[in-house]
């Protein structure tokens, strides 16, 4: 069976401070107080050089480049001080996605799409402090952002979500995107890089078009 990818929204401090008026409105009427999990299922998952299918008849789609922690050995209710061991490493993601809306309930359409998960197959036991994660769309650079923003840890997210949901070797947490995201259209080619790390690169075709 191929492994889970789970996701944290709302774990950018940009994020929280864009949705903050919204939270403060019915239905929420509070900030979250833990983190905001989705998942990201086998169908969205491509690896580097496959295609990301834009779908028909939406508008807009956004690429989220981001960080993928790969768990390396079965962890439940991991203590936050016992977190690393439990760490194979880490690769590059892209969180792609239609705009959300709001946070009220699952986004299933706009985060699970086929396609919308592309993952580097290379796994790097590297530092993620301050680490900065650039995206390029046809070699021009067009945002980055560092992990030092994050809300949450990767340390923090391997503790919050082993709590309740046993991670196998070879599951993955994406730690988070920023609340501005680059718009991605067929044909753009997008990589997302960082230091340390190998680039993941993807084409954008239209949906049904033949690679």
């Amino acid at each position: 069976m191929k492994n889970n990818v789970f996701a944290v929204a709302l774990n950018h401090k940009s994020q929280m401070t864009a949705w903050n008026s919204a939270f403060q409105q019915p239905p929420y009427q509070t900030l979250p107080k833990t983190p905001v999990w989705f998942i990201k299922p086998h169908n969205t998952v491509i690896g580097s050089l496959a295609p990301i299918p834009y779908p028909s008849g939406e508008s807009e789609v956004l690429s989220g480049a981001t960080l993928a922690i790969v768990i390396g050995k079965t962890a439940r209710k991991v203590k936050l001080e016992q977190a690393a061991d439990y760490i194979a490493g880490y690769t590059l993601a892209n969180d792609v996605s239609l705009p959300e809306t709001s946070f009220y309930r699952p986004a299933i359409k706009a985060k699970c799409c086929d396609g919308f998960c592309p993952i580097s197959e290379s796994v790097v036991d590297i530092h993620p402090q301050d680490l900065v994660i650039i995206t390029e769309i046809n070699g021009r650079e067009v945002d980055r952002w560092s992990t030092a923003d994050l809300i949450r840890s990767p340390h923090e997210l391997v503790c919050a979500l082993s709590d309740f949901a046993t991670l196998q070797p070879g599951d993955k947490i994406l730690i988070g995107t920023p609340h501005q995201r680059a718009k991605i259209n067929p044909g753009d080619r997008v990589t997302v890089r960082a230091q340390g790390l190998a680039d993941l690169t993807n084409i954008v075709m239209q949906q049904g078009a033949t690679a």
